[in-house]
This record gives structure tokens, C-alpha cells and sequence, in this order.
């Protein structure tokens, strides 16, 4: 099995850095209304800058050629409740 950073480094000339002109599509799927809260995650294109889903990605592979992308997916965190759920008996405006 070759190493991933080997693989990496073949497809480094696909690779573009964006520029401050760049606009970088990280919100929606450009074909679908996938996320980067949705099942699995968002795939940035790191040549094109364009968002796909899980489903969207062997699409653009097979269309495009290119090998690398960011996968960015958002989870919800359980914030755990330190504090008792006590209402303000009083309301004091102005003292």
C-alpha cells in the first residue's frame, strides 16, 4: 500500500493556492444541497475551489482528473448544562 503523503506529493501540481481574487465555494454542494453538516461532510476540489458531496466527488474525479481535495464536515458538540435552570424572580431597570 504506498503511503499517503507519497501520493500527495505526485498531485501537488494540481494543487493551486487560492488568492484573495479566488472565491472559494465551502458552504453547499455546487450539483446538490449537501453541507458540511450533512452525512458526509463537503469535498473541496483544490483546483477548482468548487464544493461536491459524498455523492458528487467520483463525478468530478472522473470529469476533471483531479485527485486531491478538503473534506470538511461539522458535528454538533453535546455542551454539557453547568448551570441550574433557575428564572429571575425579579426584574430591576434602572437601580
Amino acid at each position: 500500500m504506498s503511503d499517503p503523503m507519497d501520493l500527495l506529493r505526485s498531485n501537488l501540481s494540481r494543487v493551486r493556492i487560492p488568492e484573495p481574487t479566488n472565491r472559494i465555494y465551502k458552504q453547499e454542494c455546487c450539483l446538490s444541497f449537501d453541507t458540511p453538516r450533512s452525512e458526509g461532510g463537503l469535498f473541496i476540489d483544490m483546483n477548482t475551489f468548487l464544493a461536491f458531496g459524498k455523492d458528487c466527488v467520483a463525478w468530478n474525479y472522473e470529469k476533471t482528473g483531479n485527485k486531491v481535495y478538503l473534506h470538511i464536515k461539522q458535528t454538533k458538540k453535546v455542551v454539557a448544562e453547568d448551570r441550574p435552570l433557575k428564572k429571575p424572580t425579579l426584574l430591576g431597570i434602572g437601580t
